[in-house]
């Protein structure tokens, strides 16, 4: 069996099966978000390690294929000498709906915000909300194009990226909404790594993600206002694709009510590095076309597996493309070997 499909799920119930496989004679457990829909943890290596390393995955539902495989991946090369706590689908329901968000619509990376967070909206996101998210099933003649070319004409992509992605908490069925609430995997989820984490001296942190970049390649995103020498020791480990979140760069943006952010604010007193690990696939134009399509698919359509918009999100977010697969087990291998080096750092 190839390494592709030993690592590659079909579907989010059998990606669960591999990793409590995977993790089996460790410690572990799961929280159990709906029924059938569980956050799965495992910790190997010594429980009272000083240095631990962190990885999550799934957390933006769909992009779990990737991340989860690279997460197996990594699990193949572990060793019980470091420590390391592994978190798999961070976001069940969005991995076995092919959704991003979770069953309330909301993209749980924009919603680790401290109590009163949840309000606001960039004025450029709700002058594209009719845009973004018209009330219409998909099909049929479709200006998205053609608009969007001309948003970025006249605005710049820049803004643009930085109106739409960031987040926002006034449109509940818009795109990376990031709720009213404290969601409940996220409510399990910070209190379960912070009890787990706090009073280490070192923590590195790789959260899997998928669709910012070049095709197959990998985007590594520190988190934090980082300081020169700080990103240089962070590159010695990784690489010099290492980045900061930078709404000037052109894969970086700034975003509210972030995972990796929470943890930075929530473990002082920790050296944490917390990377965001993006596997490339399609042009940013056209990811968001696939989760506008999926999203208006969801809310004024019949959102079943089998349809287009679906068969759109996984092209956007995991390709079956086996050459991309390899790509991100090849990424995941060097990623894990650069954790080790920063680890130690």
């Amino acid at each position: 069996m190839s390494a592709i499909v030993e690592r590659f799920s079909p579907d989010y119930a059998a990606a669960r099966d591999r990793f409590r496989a995977a993790t089996k004679r460790f410690e572990g457990g799961a929280f159990e978000v709906a029924p059938g829909l569980t956050i799965d943890w495992a910790w190997s290596g010594p429980e009272n390690a000083p240095a631990v390393l962190l990885y999550t995955s799934g957390l933006h539902g769909v992009e779990g294929f990737g991340g989860g495989a690279a997460q197996l991946e990594a699990l193949s090369l572990a060793d019980t000498s470091t420590a390391v706590l592994w978190v798999h689908a961070l976001n069940p329901f969005g991995w076995a709906n092919l959704r991003r968000v979770n069953e309330a619509n909301v993209d749980l990376n924009r919603n680790f915000n401290p109590e009163g967070g949840f309000s606001g909206a960039d004025p450029a996101y709700a002058a594209l909300d009719g845009l973004l998210n018209p009330q219409s099933p998909p099909g049929g003649f479709d200006p998205f194009w053609l608009k969007a070319g001309w948003a970025v004409a006249t605005q710049g992509f820049g803004a643009l990226k930085n109106a739409v992605v960031s987040g926002q908490y006034v449109f509940p069925k818009g795109l990376f909404y990031g709720g009213a609430a404290l969601q409940p995997g996220p409510a399990w989820v910070l209190p379960f790594l912070l009890e787990r984490l706090r009073g280490r001296e070192r923590v590195v942190h790789v959260d899997w993600h998928s669709a910012l970049g070049r095709y197959g390649g990998r985007t590594l995103l520190l988190e934090g206002a980082v300081e020169a020498r700080e990103i240089q020791r962070v590159k010695a480990a990784f690489g010099e694709d290492v980045r900061a979140w930078d709404p000037a760069d052109p894969q970086g943006y700034l975003i509210r009510g972030g995972l990796t952010g929470a943890l930075l604010q929530g473990l002082p007193g920790v050296r944490y590095d917390g990377l965001t690990i993006e596997f490339g696939t399609l042009s940013n134009l056209a990811v968001l076309a696939r989760l506008r399509a999926e999203n208006r698919l969801h809310h004024w359509g019949q959102p079943a597996l089998n349809h287009p918009a679906k068969a759109g999100m996984r092209e956007a977010f995991a390709p079956l493309d086996p050459a991309w697969q390899e790509r991100v087990l090849l990424h995941a291998r060097e990623v894990h070997a650069g954790c080790l080096r920063c680890l130690a750092s």
